[in-house]
């Protein structure tokens, strides 16, 4: 989430959606490249630029996959 500060700048802060589902109702996570959401998105860190997102191993159990790329946490309008 990207909040301006009183002096210009920005401060950046990672979002664990795992343990707050409430904040991945208010937010969402998009790609800076394509400019569109990631779906599924577990975890994201917008400084360091990585996320993590529900897949599939190969015997089908549900698993957390690290990704990285240039991202943005913004606030859902509703």
């Amino acid at each position: 989430m990207t909040k301006p500060r009183a002096r210009g700048g920005f401060r950046v802060t990672a979002i664990d959606f795992r343990t707050d589902p409430v904040k991945a109702r208010r937010h969402r996570v998009v790609s800076l490249v394509t400019h569109a959401d990631i779906p599924d998105t577990v975890w994201a860190d917008d400084e360091a630029g990585c996320y993590g997102e529900r897949g599939r191993d190969a015997k089908g159990k549900q698993i957390v996959v690290e990704q990285s790329g240039p991202i943005r946490i913004v606030s859902a309008k509703r």
